[in-house]
């Protein structure tokens, strides 16, 4: 069975940033809270589209596109892998739109949400079953990303601040771009209540305590796939959820926390699902791989989500 492979990648962050200890009341929360944000989970900075969210998606797709009408031909399916329920406007189908406004004639759009910020990874299983019932040359558009336009998705309660983003990725099976060597996704139960958990439950309490395992557990299930070990890995490409939270993750893994690529997180703060694309793609522009190098996307999703890839150079 070929591999599936990601031939190439782009991301898009807005103009616009507010500094969360001048622009609180702007965010919804308390000039504490904002303190609290920005110094001990360091998410100083909120990028915040002013725009519509179908031209976010679109300008980030155009770059990976530019004016090749061949590669246009041979996507054969868009999948817009979103965190909030709703994405857009009510009744409207945004990924249907996105596909006619780049001119993917022979396209199929598709949109999933049901793992929140672990999406993307349903998105890279639904794209790999996809491709292998087509012809070779054909190639699957992961899009990611979204506007936190409402106060619940900007502010995750004792958490993370939300930012506007967006990255988008092309997989095929006959790529030269890294492959995907392996995948997973675990459902914890008991988390259903989502962002409205009160972080004063025992169901709260109960996540938090076995986070760590949980985010081990998923990481080994990925790497027990392929054989490989944590030494092994190159890099490691995080949900931008805070840092203090991947300090305690690198300390209980025993992994390097200089190899979790974490410089995006103080000006990005946490972009949803898109902070797996808009990561490796900065991480893309500023390491130079050499074959056999491993990267591995991490992220958690409320509702008790957990998700992780491999990706070998």
């Amino acid at each position: 069975m070929r591999h599936m492979t990601l031939d190439r990648l782009s991301s898009y962050l807005p103009a616009t940033t507010l500094v969360l200890e001048r622009d609180y009341e702007r965010l919804g929360i308390s000039q504490n809270q904002a303190r609290v944000f920005s110094r001990m989970y360091e998410l100083p900075n909120c990028p915040i589209e002013e725009g519509d969210e179908l031209n976010m998606l679109q300008q980030t797709c155009e770059e990976l596109l530019e004016d090749d009408d061949q590669l246009r031909q041979k996507i054969g399916i868009v999948i817009y892998a979103h965190t909030g329920a709703v994405s857009g406007v009510w009744g409207q189908s945004i990924v249907t739109q996105l596909v006619r406004a780049l001119g993917l004639q022979h396209a199929m759009p598709l949109a999933t949400c049901s793992n929140n910020c672990v999406a993307i990874f349903s998105a890279l299983d639904i794209a790999r079953h996809y491709l292998q019932g087509t012809t070779p040359d054909t190639k699957a558009l992961i899009v990611v990303g979204e506007i936190a336009d409402n106060v619940e998705l900007r502010v995750v309660a004792n958490v993370a601040i939300v930012g506007d983003g967006a990255g988008a990725g092309i997989f095929s099976l006959a790529g030269s771009g890294p492959k995907v060597l392996a995948h997973a996704i675990h459902t914890w139960p008991g988390y259903a209540h989502g962002i409205w958990l009160p972080t004063n439950s025992e169901c709260y309490k109960d996540f938090e305590l076995h986070y760590q395992f949980r985010l081990k557990a998923v990481i080994d299930d990925v790497l027990g796939q392929t054989g490989t070990t944590l030494d092994q890995i190159s890099w490691v490409v995080p949900h931008n959820v805070n840092i203090w939270m991947w300090r305690r993750a690198a300390t209980y893994l025993g992994f390097s926390l200089e190899k979790i690529f974490l410089s995006n997180i103080r000006r990005t703060a946490h972009c949803l699902g898109a902070d797996m694309f808009i990561n490796f793609h900065s991480l893309q522009e500023g390491v130079e791989f050499q074959g056999g190098d491993k990267v591995l996307m991490v992220s958690t999703g409320v509702g008790g989500v957990f998700g992780a890839a491999l990706f070998q150079y």
